[in-house]
């Protein structure tokens, strides 16, 4: 099963031009991927300041048309659990945190793109990390 879920992350960054980021231990801070332009996601293991573990935001920082979305695999198996999204707002514009408990230890995969309308832009961010 395991070299299932690895090979689910490993192909869906090959097929949509990722830019793959490991991060293999939980950090304090948020964890800031970069969309292909205009914006950027974050990821945050462990509650740090105002912001609740286990959870991710969009934001979008330029009014260029695009849209940030940020989703999250939970146990990286292909299934995105949860989504930020900075869709119909005004730019620059920060979602608030996308939050939910997740056991500690579990893999994440966490992806970073640029969406507009019913497009999602062909290249985007990936990052790895754990619960």
């Amino acid at each position: 099963m395991a070299r299932s879920g690895a090979r689910i992350a490993v192909t869906a960054a090959a097929a949509f031009g990722l830019v793959v980021t490991v991060q293999t231990t939980a950090s304090a801070e948020p964890r800031s991927v970069d969309a292909v332009f205009g914006g950027y996601g974050e990821w945050n293991a462990d509650p740090y300041g105002g912001a609740p573990g286990d959870s991710i935001r969009a934001c979008d920082t330029t009014a260029d048309g695009w849209s940030i979305e940020v989703k999250l695999d939970i146990g990286r198996d292909g299934t995105w659990d949860r989504t930020a999204t900075t869709r119909g707002h005004t730019s620059p514009y920060c979602t608030s945190w996308k939050a939910g408990n997740i056991k500690e230890g579990t893999p994440v995969l966490i992806q970073v793109a640029n969406v507009g309308g019913d497009a999602t832009y062909p290249k985007g961010s990936v990052l790895l990390s754990r619960a």
